[in-house]
């Protein structure tokens, strides 16, 4: 039987492992790390999940509902899944990793199912025009969009976002959208011809949630205690009860190699410390963007020379209107993004800015200023929560100051790493220009932007980075062919992040697992 190893759980190792198996005569090994939510955090998501609403315990949720926390000052806070750290928590695989400045550390997750454990479970396409700066055709995609929209469950409707960004599989209708969304919506509906001749569409959220579950219990952005929200451990579960898959966890990939094209990676059990060789017929490198990165210049030994990472910049932009709704601390609402907006810099679907609008979530209190979360200016603070949104947006990589990372010989397992950014201060001009027509559209919108407020995030913080082993038309040292291979290696496949072209601004993580799923799709048929 012919065989593959797949080094990761995220997203990307599922749309790889998805692939494989379609073959009936494959066996997939995977080697993960797999840091898991706390025992007594499952026992409690399970026990909440399993009673009706009324009857929840406030210690329990209180438990499982941790606010994301703050590592700095202006910085956009670090999520928890059900009170745990545990997708962020270094199990080994950042021993070694150091940032500059205020770069973002923890950029490798050792979690069973990666970042998809926290993620904002947005999911649209890139736009076709994306693919022209890229090897790959967009009508190559297509088909590898819509296994993994169909894997992750695809919550959305037809609207104008839908010209860039087809649905390509049936949709569950989103929840009931809360007040303030709602009248944006409205509002973009009678000015639509107006607010488009600025650049600027809207259009209602694309999720990966299974909708039809939805109670509106407010906890979307700490943990679904039902689990309706898409992860890659989803899928994992359910590969596993395959004869075919073997899941090993706990293990540490150190070094790629290949012998007469025969692959092989050395890997760590973290348990007992041994290193141990496995080969297979072919290994897929699905350890993040990052993780595949520093990975992989360990191997090859390209070391204290500065690789380049494409990076989508982050900000966050809190905007208020001036017409208020209800208090929102009373309503029942799903705190996932609810409506996008989306600006064309150029008109030709490629140079696009994405703002992911969100309702109130108590993190929004928690964040307020000192001053106003004091009972006497509780007024003032009430009368703010319900004119604000958050919008959480990205400009595209070529538009952003790009990662760059260096790897050095060092100590530990894997080469000791630096994270640092190209010099960059202040405001991309695409966000610039962003901003100034948002603002000719708040008065139709009702939606201003409060700019002392708006902040752009460090480096590596957005988490929509790669390109360091870009997909050419050539492979060569730092460049892979469509199917993820440098020119040193015949039978080992990067397929996360690491060999995107570029990082569009627009929504990530579906083109993540898409394109791992069509890079061993192609990789099967380049041996049949």
């Amino acid at each position: 039987m012919p065989t593959s190893v797949i080094i990761g759980s995220g997203p990307a190792a599922a749309g790889a492992a998805m692939a494989l198996l379609r073959d009936p005569t494959q066996r997939v090994t995977i080697l993960d790390v797999g840091g898991e939510l706390e025992e007594d955090r499952k026992q409690i998501r399970r026990s909440v999940a399993l009673l009706p609403e009324v009857d929840w315990k406030a210690n329990d949720i209180q438990a499982i509902s941790l606010q994301p926390v703050a590592e700095r000052t202006g910085a956009l806070p670090e999520k928890r899944a059900f009170g745990s750290d545990f997708p962020f928590r270094d199990f080994g695989q950042l021993v070694g990793v150091r940032a500059v400045a205020e770069a973002n550390r923890s950029v490798v997750s050792g979690a069973y199912g990666g970042f998809s454990n926290v993620w904002g479970a947005q999911i649209m396409p890139f736009s076709a025009a994306t693919f022209d700066r890229w090897p790959i055709r967009s009508s190559e995609m297509e088909s590898h969009y819509r296994v993994a929209l169909t894997e992750m469950t695809l919550t959305g409707e037809v609207d104008d976002l839908s010209d860039l960004f087809p649905l390509l599989i049936s949709a569950r209708p989103l929840p009931k959208l809360a007040d303030r969304t709602q009248r944006v919506l409205n509002r973009y509906d009678s000015n639509r011809a107006k607010i488009q001749s600025l650049g600027i569409t809207l259009g209602r959220a694309r999720l990966a949630v299974r909708s039809e579950g939805c109670t509106r219990c407010g906890l979307c952005m700490t943990g679904c205690p039902y689990q309706l929200i898409y992860s890659a451990s989803q899928t994992f579960d359910r590969l596993r009860a395959d004869s075919r898959v073997t899941y090993r966890n706990n293990v540490l990939a150190l070094k790629l190699s290949e012998r007469e094209t025969v692959p092989h990676v050395d890997i760590r059990d973290l348990n007992n410390g041994r290193v141990e060789r496995v080969s297979a017929d072919r290994i897929f490198v699905a350890c993040g963007g990052i993780g595949t990165t520093r990975l992989v210049l360990g191997s090859i030994r390209y070391f204290d020379q500065p690789v380049r990472l494409e990076e989508s910049v982050q900000f966050v932009m809190p905007v208020i209107s001036k017409h208020p709704t209800k208090d929102p601390r009373q309503e029942r609402d799903f705190t996932l993004n609810q409506f996008n907006l989306i600006y064309d810099a150029s008109g030709d679907g490629v140079d696009l800015c994405q703002i992911h609008f969100y309702p109130y979530n108590p993190v929004m209190e928690a964040s307020l200023p000192h001053f106003l979360r004091r009972d006497l200016a509780r007024p003032l603070s009430t009368s703010l929560l319900r004119r604000l949104s958050i919008g959480l947006g990205y400009v595209p990589s070529w538009a952003s100051p790009a990662v760059k990372v260096t790897a050095h010989s060092g100590s530990h397992d894997l080469p000791d790493l630096v994270i640092d950014r190209d010099p960059f201060s202040g405001w991309p001009e695409m966000l610039r220009n962003l901003t100034a027509s948002l603002f000719r559209a708040a008065p139709t919108l009702d939606l201003w932007p409060i700019l002392p407020m708006v902040s752009v995030s460090p480096a590596a913080k957005s988490y929509h980075f790669g390109g360091s082993f870009p997909h050419s038309v050539t492979r060569s040292e730092l460049k892979t062919d469509r199917i993820g291979r440098l020119d040193r290696w015949e039978n080992i496949h990067l397929v996360d992040a690491s060999v995107f072209p570029n990082a569009p601004a627009t929504t990530f993580t579906l083109s993540v697992m898409a394109n791992a799923h069509r890079i061993a799709t192609e990789a099967l048929s380049s041996s049949a």
